[in-house]
């Protein structure tokens, strides 16, 4: 048992939105950076299988002890030990209902359709079967870039206000990998608002210069 939690991360990946809520929250942490094989098998730390045997990205150790993956449930167990309503609504509520349908729909179908688009060959064996995947990952997120658009533009910053929730964070961590798509979010006018004002948080600024990349390219690129 330790004082502080582990995060096992790569940078961008999907490590960044937990990494994002442990600065926003305060959460005491040290970050681990997993290194990968050419087929993407993580080799260190050397035990990284034994915490999470999918090999996946990211891994969160709590102080106690307690392993937790998936970046999504990650993200919502330390919204809710943080007891802010603006991060996560209160048990019971309507604004909490809708939360984690955002929060899901963005982990289920937003994020699978970024890696069809951007990873092809995860989802198919042969060069047709890839291009189809690629396509139909491009195509379906135009449709789901006008749904998540449609949350903002309603004169807050935010989903929910002035502050960011956690279904804000995650989506500001997809918006990200969109710039390798065939249309990238920041592109529609609400969503390029919103990630203006997501990566202009103190904590998105802190997480990222510990990952040490850029959010989005440079202007005029």
């Amino acid at each position: 048992m330790t004082d502080i939690a582990r995060l096992f991360f790569l940078p961008g990946a999907g490590s960044f939105a937990p990494h994002i809520l442990l600065e926003e929250t305060g959460v005491p942490h040290e970050l681990v950076r997993v290194v990968r094989d050419d087929n993407s098998v993580p080799v260190e730390p050397a035990d990284y299988l034994h915490l999470n045997p999918s090999g996946r990205i990211p891994t969160l150790v709590w102080p106690d002890g307690t392993v937790q993956t998936e970046s999504a449930a990650i993200c919502l167990a330390l919204a809710e030990r943080a007891g802010r309503d603006s991060l996560i609504p209160a048990i019971g509520t309507a604004a909490r209902i809708e939360a984690l349908a955002r929060l899901t729909f963005l982990t289920n179908t937003v994020q699978v359709a970024i890696l069809r688009a951007r990873y092809p060959q995860r989802f198919a064996d042969d060069e047709s079967g890839m291009r189809s995947v690629a396509v139909r990952g491009n195509r379906d997120l135009l449709d789901l870039r006008d749904r998540c658009a449609a949350w903002y533009g309603n004169g807050t910053p935010f989903v929910r206000g002035e502050e960011p929730g956690v279904d804000d964070i995650f989506l500001g961590m997809l918006i990200r990998w969109t710039r390798l798509t065939d249309a990238p979010w920041w592109d529609d006018a609400a969503l390029g608002a919103f990630y203006e004002c997501f990566h202009a948080l103190p904590a998105v600024q802190r997480a990222r210069e510990q990952e040490e990349f850029e959010i989005r390219p440079p202007a005029g690129t």
